[in-house]
């Protein structure tokens, strides 16, 4: 049953040990982005292409001039590029990466991506913050706020468990003033 299910899955997964491995990266977000990919045609979206024409340019004469490549169409209104390519002498990862290059992307395919929702929390704790500072006549904000409170329940726990608060209550004590005096870890 084990090995069946492995089969089903592999199948299902579009994992075939007799088809020939790659590199190629799937990306679905990003600077450079697979959107189509099967042996010898590989079609990326660049989103970047669409408000540069001379990065366009650039990937239209530069692409073909490698080993392999039999054509490459661009179409800077989707930021699209097909490539077409003899799969037996050009690997479709060294594509993406003169894609890549050409388009001077390295350091943004390098850059960790930052979901929506981490972002959205930060500028929720950005406007909060700001307010408590303001509430506050400048005196605490909200990392401050935050660490004293965590270093008083910690106080509180010790004066009323004593050493059964341990290391609870201890830990809490450290983390808000080591926290506090040690300033904001960013």
């Amino acid at each position: 049953m084990h090995i069946l299910t492995g089969f089903l899955l592999a199948g299902l997964l579009g994992k075939n040990k007799f088809r020939r491995r790659t590199l190629m990266p799937m990306l679905r977000t990003g600077p450079v982005q697979t959107a189509h990919f099967m042996p010898g045609r590989v079609r990326l979206r660049v989103p970047s292409l669409a408000e540069n024409g001379a990065g366009a340019a650039l990937v239209r004469e530069k692409l073909p001039t490698i080993q392999g490549v039999q054509s490459v169409k661009v179409n800077p209104a989707t930021g699209s590029v097909l490539i077409v390519y003899r799969e037996n002498e050009v690997r479709p990862e060294l594509l993406f990466a003169a894609v890549v290059r050409l388009m001077n992307l390295d350091a943004e395919l390098k850059r960790m991506p930052q979901p929506v929702v981490t972002r959205e929390l930060r500028e929720i704790l950005g406007s909060v913050n700001r307010m408590v500072y303001d509430r506050t006549g400048g005196l605490l904000d909200l990392w401050s706020a935050g660490l004293i409170l965590l270093a008083a329940i910690g106080i509180q726990r010790l004066l009323v468990q004593g050493m059964r608060a341990f290391p609870a209550g201890l830990t809490l004590v450290w983390w808000g003033l080591a926290s506090l005096l040690g300033g904001r870890q960013s």
